[in-house]
């Protein structure tokens, strides 16, 4: 069985520049520690990118390893494996060469970031949408296609990403695929105001005005100072006075309020 390894944090201020210019900046270093031979010391060795430690050893007394060193017995676990930061560097480059209508260049990121982790949501997502975006719609809907096939996508951890993926589905006009996504996404979260926002979206883009308010209706009733949906809901009925939803399975008890959240585009 493996030895577990401890791992502390110390933190130390240095100043940056001269004169004017000069800042004072935090430095974050992570050591190994191990009891030392000596009654009441520790050895310390500074971790490399890699999480290895090298260089020489330190040693430090029990007093100074409790006052300037902070224990981190989560480190490991909240630490990703190196090719799953890599992938993420080439879904972030991804995402700004997308931005920038560079979308070959994108897709070869997203492409980059496939290889790594095939089965990478937001790279998945970048890639089909800079596919659409070049007019290769056939390959497109065949990569949304298996988006939704993805078991993991649908997971309140993942909730951004599924709401995203509605949204590109819809602004996209493949509407009855984003219905099938918010569907499966409110089975995960029923009380999600966005999500019944945003599918109330779709189904009036889809012409079904009584099914958009429905949707409506049920945001409005999970969140009654959601203003968009209140505009939006308010435009298709010319003001008519909000009615509480009989949904199966709805709990419009679990009314909240507070700033708006990040709805469709």
């Amino acid at each position: 069985m493996a030895q577990e390894r401890h791992i502390y944090l110390k933190r130390e201020t240095i100043k940056l520049g001269f004169g004017s210019t000069s800042r004072d900046t935090v430095i974050e270093n992570y050591f190994q520690v191990e009891e030392a031979a000596e009654e009441n010391m520790f050895s310390l060795r500074l971790l490399n990118i890699s999480d290895q430690p090298f260089g020489e050893s330190t040693l430090i007394t029990r007093e100074e390893l409790a006052q300037e060193y902070t224990p981190c017995p989560e480190y490991f676990k909240n630490k990703k494996d190196p090719k799953a930061q890599l992938a993420e560097k080439h879904v972030e480059l991804g995402e700004a060469h997308y931005e920038n209508r560079q979308f070959f260049s994108a897709e070869r990121e997203f492409n980059k970031a496939l290889d790594l982790n095939e089965k990478d949501l937001k790279a998945n997502l970048g890639k089909g949408k800079s596919l659409y975006a070049r007019g290769e719609k056939k390959e497109a809907k065949e990569i949304f296609n298996q988006i939704s096939q993805m078991d993991d996508l649908y997971e309140k951890e993942n909730k951004h990403i599924f709401n995203e993926f509605g949204i590109e589905l819809r602004k996209r006009n493949l509407h009855d695929e984003a219905v099938s996504n918010y569907v499966k996404a409110l089975a995960i979260d029923p009380e999600d105001p966005i999500l019944y926002y945003n599918l109330g979206r779709v189904y009036y883009e889809k012409k079904d005005r009584e099914e958009s308010i429905e949707q409506l209706t049920k945001a409005l009733a999970l969140k009654e100072d959601f203003q968009e949906a209140r505009e939006f809901f308010d435009t298709l009925t010319g003001g008519e006075v909000l009615k509480k939803s009989n949904a199966v399975g709805f709990k419009p008890e679990g009314k909240r309020s507070g700033p708006e959240p990040r709805t469709a585009e």
